[in-house]
């Protein structure tokens, strides 16, 4: 069976594993020896075929390029930032809308897809719980204290909902949320 050619995330990969070697001022032997050290050993040459983009990179690759720059997996799969504007192709017929969403659902915040269609909190607990190991043991009571509390959780969700029709992203929303603590005047005594 023949290999496919590089695609859209190999692509990120060989731009991203170029720019954070030159960030860190490394030279392609340093990096080389590094791998080495980390017992998955790739020559210079090899490293210059996958910042070209003319050598594949496997699972194992990944993991200690990401060790040796010293970043997660995931920096090196998708974009440095996290434009709300730019969308981030995944697959050759996947794109997320955003990179926003493409770093959400990389680090399990969120399902990417279906995008448009209506989630049951059961499925959002769910994907959460199987892609946040370290906190699923807090989501499985996640449910049932929603429901406890419904009454006083509804309308925030409703001000959730008239805040993203004004034309707040949910990222806004759910950052000031998390540091309202932190903002609220009151608390300044």
């Amino acid at each position: 069976m023949p290999t496919l050619g590089v695609g859209p995330i190999g692509e990120r990969i060989a731009r991203n594993v170029a720019e954070l070697r030159a960030r860190r001022g490394m030279s392609l032997r340093e990096l080389s020896v590094c791998l080495g050290v980390l017992g998955r050993p790739i020559l210079p040459s090899g490293i210059m075929k996958i910042e070209d983009g003319t050598r594949r990179v496997d699972a194992d690759d990944l993991v200690a390029l990401a060790l040796a720059l010293d970043v997660s997996p995931n920096r090196l799969l998708l974009p440095g930032s996290a434009d709300t504007a730019q969308g981030v192709e995944l697959t050759p017929k996947v794109a997320s809308p955003t990179e926003d969403a493409a770093w959400r659902w990389a680090v399990g915040e969120y399902a990417l897809f279906p995008l448009d269609a209506p989630t049951l909190a059961a499925d959002v607990i769910r994907f959460m719980s199987e892609n946040r190991p370290h906190v699923s043991s807090d989501l499985h009571h996640l449910e049932a204290e929603i429901a406890e509390h419904r009454d006083v959780l509804a309308p925030i969700a409703a001000a959730v909902r008239e805040a993203q029709a004004a034309g707040v992203r949910l990222s806004v929303i759910m950052d000031f949320l998390r540091l309202t603590d932190a903002l609220d005047p009151a608390e300044e005594s």
